[in-house]
Formats: C-alpha cells, structure tokens, sequence
C-alpha cells in the first residue's frame, strides 16, 4: 500500500514539473510570437513608407500606347487617339453640387461605375479613397456613378446612408436610368475610367485591382502639362499628324449641335453661343480634338452674333478652303489637325491683322487661365 502511494507521489511530482516546463515554454512562445508580429508589422509599416517616398521621387511618367485602340483596356491610351468622354446625365448628387465634364476640364477625372451593394466595388473603395486623399484638390477629382442593380440599390436615401457609412467624400451621382452607364460602353461593377485634363478617356480597368497601376496613371495625367514627356501630344502647335475618325465616332463623339457645324458646315444662329459674350481670359480650342486655336487676348466684340478673334495663335493651327456655298465666294477656317468646320474669316478685322476669325461657338471649348 505505501510503495503504491510512493509511485502516485512520484508520478504526481514528475507530472507536475513536466506541466511547469511546458507552461513556461509555452509563455515564453507566445511572448515570442508576439514580439515578432510586432516586430514585422512595425517592419512593413516601415518599409511602406519607404516604398511610398522613393516611388514618389523616382516616378518616371507612363508611355502612352500609340498602338491601342480607344477601346483597350488597362492601357495608357495616347493623347491623339482617346475619345472624348460624354457628360454626366442628370442625376442627384452627393458631396457636390452638380458637375459636368466641362467643368471639371483642366482637372484629371477618375470616374468610378459602382453601385453600394456590390461586393467587389466595396472593395476597391479603400484604393479609391485612398486615392483621393493623396491627390484630391491637387488637379485630381473622382466622382462615383452609381448605377443600380437591385430595387434597393435605386433608393436614394440608401444611398446616401451608404456613402456616409463608407467614408465616400468624393462626389457621387445617381445614374438610375443608367444613361451615363451606356454612354460610357460599361458592361460590369466596378468599372475604372480615367480622363485627362482636356476631358478625353485615357484609361480603363473593370474589376478589382491594378491599383498600382491605376495610380500611376493618375500620376502620369496630372504631370502632362507640367513636362515634356514624350508621350504627351502637343496641343499648342499641331505637329502634321491628323487625326481620321469615322462618321459614326465623329457622332459618338461630338454633340449633335457640335456634330452639324464641324462636320456637316453647319453655322450656329447668331448670339445663341454660349462663347459669344465670353470675356474672361483663357484659351480657346478645337472643340473636336482639342487642338488650342485662339487666345483671348485676339478675342474683339464684332457686333456679329459670333466670337470673333483677329488672329489665330499659329498659323499651323487652322487652315483655309474656298467655300462657294449661297452663291458667294467666302474663305472657310477649318482646324488643321483634325479638319473639322470652324467657320469663315473675313478682311474686315480690326488692326494689327484686319481679319475677323467668326467662329462658331458649338466648335470651341474654353480653358480659363490663370
């Protein structure tokens, strides 16, 4: 009977030990493994804001694909080959008083298809956001189309709950009727598109990721203007090289008002042009292929009903055909990159040229300068 609580003792004591070992080893372990989560995470925040700083002060801009459709996806599509981007159909918006693209020219434009009960769009709101936190009021905006899938996704009370609950500061709008959605040839959430300064789309991405890349476009964008990198097309002075689109993408493109005078000849009615009366200073370009054109300082008050300049900026820049149409003989003013109509010039201008430049309104956008 002793030898038998002799052998329980002993094999309590020994048990015993083993547990305290193993509890020690353990403990020491866990603090181990503590320290060295720690230890990594502190390591890849580190080594993230390396990687942020060095990106930034070694970036070298994008080479646009001078071979790339309009069309092509996840590509940098060249500044002579993008289409324009269609405006923003009527829609409510948040964070925002209502935009069009021609408001937001001289910005780079991030347009986001997504809609609040999709999953992977979800996903891409902390790229986004991110995004819009490093350049945003730096010439970067990105406004959110939320085209709906579900009846839920079109009340706009849920919406609005949804892009506070998110973090979303950015503008969003409604596109219920998906009009800017089939305007823009989107087929899938999340769509990434990305516009320039002058308004024209030069990037797309459908789904998640390529953020990476997504930002380096972003970057390449907002420094076109800025350097002189090879991939960048020159507005100022039209370079020789035309641009040849089709009937259908000159229509796609342009707007039928726009469509009917620089491609059909067509002339606006007097002193219905929003540019008529414009006196603020700026330059004015090819509303087409965006090919600068004039500059307000040209612009004179001709009494005609139509802007009027007394010199274009470079005589490279437009050209002039014999127009016999109405039964007089007129010199029409056609740009010279893309051959769109642009309107007439006469020899009754003002000094130091004595030309008038009568420009119909629709064929000109305006970009303001400082």
């Amino acid at each position: 009977m002793n030898y038998k609580i002799i052998s329980i003792f002993i094999v309590a004591v020994i048990a015993s030990a083993i547990f305290i070992v193993v509890a020690r080893t353990s403990n020491r372990s866990v603090k181990a493994d503590e320290n060295s989560a720690a230890t990594a995470d502190a390591g890849e925040n580190n080594r993230s804001a390396v990687n942020i700083s060095s990106a930034d002060e070694s970036f070298t801009p994008l080479v646009a694909d001078e071979n790339a459709l309009p069309t092509t996806e996840d590509v940098l599509i060249s500044a002579q080959k993008a289409t324009a981007a269609p405006d923003f159909a009527d829609g409510k918006w948040i964070n925002s008083e209502p935009l069009s693209i021609e408001k937001l020219r001289g910005q780079v434009v991030l347009v986001d298809f997504w809609t609040f009960g999709c999953y992977n769009c979800i996903n891409t709101l902390p790229a986004l956001k991110g995004y819009n936190s490093k350049y945003g009021g730096k010439g970067f905006t990105i406004v959110g189309v939320e085209t709906p899938e579900t009846s839920g996704e079109r009340v706009y009370d849920n919406l609005v709950k949804a892009v506070e609950k998110r973090g979303i500061s950015y503008p969003v709008v409604t596109d219920y009727e998906s009009k800017t959605w089939q305007a823009y040839n989107v087929n899938a959430w999340p769509t990434i598109i990305i516009l320039d300064k002058q308004g024209r789309i030069r990037y797309t991405h459908v789904g998640e990721g390529a953020y990476d890349a997504q930002e380096k476009v972003i970057k390449t964008l907002l420094a076109e203007g800025e350097t002189k990198a090879a991939n960048v097309s020159n507005d100022d002075v039209f370079d020789g090289e035309k641009i040849v689109k089709s009937d259908a993408e000159w229509r796609k493109l342009l707007t039928p008002a726009a469509y009917n005078v620089m491609r059909e000849a067509g002339t606006e009615r007097a002193y219905t042009g929003e540019l008529t009366d414009n006196h603020e200073h700026g330059d004015y370009y090819c509303a087409a292929c965006y090919l600068k054109l004039f500059k307000s300082e040209a612009k004179f008050e001709s009494g005609t009903g139509w802007p009027s300049f007394y010199q274009a900026i470079d005589k490279r820049n437009v050209t002039e055909e014999t127009d016999a149409s109405f039964g007089e003989s007129r010199t029409e003013v056609l740009c010279a990159r893309c051959g769109s109509h642009l309107g007439h010039v006469f020899d009754d201008g003002p000094k130091p040229t004595g030309l008038r430049y009568c420009m119909n309104s629709v064929a000109l956008k305006f970009e303001k300068t400082k």
